[in-house]
């Protein structure tokens, strides 16, 4: 893994930390290490959901009426061009907006309706992950960029929660929801899902930090390829003050190449 060390810094990238899992072996590089998740906090966020509307027998397409105005109005939010005043959004929806697009206002109210970041950090623990940590909301962190780090993963433990997500993803029908909302993810195509086998496939959500006066920002992706030939491979790269989403694909290529 030295080739994927110098890469990164050849690319300016401060500070990186990925890991693979593939045939039962698993490779990393600081993957031990903690990175702010961004929005890939959207993922243990949407378990949280998935299990919140169980226990609560909730259908996905149980509704909530939205107030435009009480949105976040200078953020990543493709909802607002949906809409003016108020319209009702099912939960569907708004795990369908918060995964496949990375929406924050969509993020914003599964928090306020569903469980605050407490409840979904308390989950993660329930499922046995203790280093994901969820604390701040995405309003929150929208107020104080700094407090991002607060939410938190290392590559090792999204690794390894993606790979409890692929074995129970057929559960229940939010589960099952949850796992084609992230298959059809509209994010972050120029980081892992560019660096994929043709013919691949990938489940995954991505992340992206706020960007810093000389242009680098933190930018992550994690999730799991669906290979040709059946087999599959689980791979996590975070990176911090990044020049560009080729950081993450160059990694992800070599961490793929480390099992040819």
């Amino acid at each position: 893994m030295v080739v994927t060390s110098c890469l990164a810094q050849e690319s300016g990238c401060t500070n990186y930390g990925a890991c693979i899992m593939r045939n039962g072996s698993i490779v990393g590089v600081n993957e031990n290490e903690r990175f702010a998740m961004h929005s890939v906090m959207k993922f243990p966020q949407a378990l949280y959901v998935a299990d919140y509307l169980s226990r609560k027998r909730l259908n996905l397409d149980g509704t909530i009426v939205v107030d435009k105005a009480d949105l976040m109005q200078d953020t990543w939010s493709p909802m607002l061009k949906l809409f003016e005043g108020k319209k009702a959004f099912s939960y569907g929806e708004l795990l369908e907006l918060s995964l496949g697009q990375s929406d924050n206002n969509a993020s914003e109210l599964l928090f306020k309706h569903c469980g605050k970041p407490q409840a979904v950090e308390k989950y993660m623990r329930k499922l046995g992950f203790h280093d994901i940590h969820v604390r701040m909301t995405e309003k929150q962190m929208h107020k104080n960029p700094a407090k991002a780090i607060e939410n938190s993963s290392t590559p090792a433990e999204m690794v390894r929660l993606f790979e409890w997500f692929y074995h129970h993803k057929d559960d229940n029908p939010y589960m099952t929801f949850i796992w084609k909302a992230m298959a059809d993810c509209s994010t972050g195509l120029k980081r892992i899902p560019a660096a994929i086998p043709e013919d691949a496939h990938i489940v995954h959500k991505t992340g992206t930090g706020f960007p810093l006066p000389e242009g680098l920002q933190d930018m992550n992706d994690a999730g799991i390829i669906l290979m040709p030939d059946g087999s599959y491979a689980i791979i996590a790269v975070f990176t911090t003050h990044s020049p560009s989403e080729a950081v993450i694909e160059n990694i992800a290529r070599q961490l793929l190449e480390s099992f040819d």
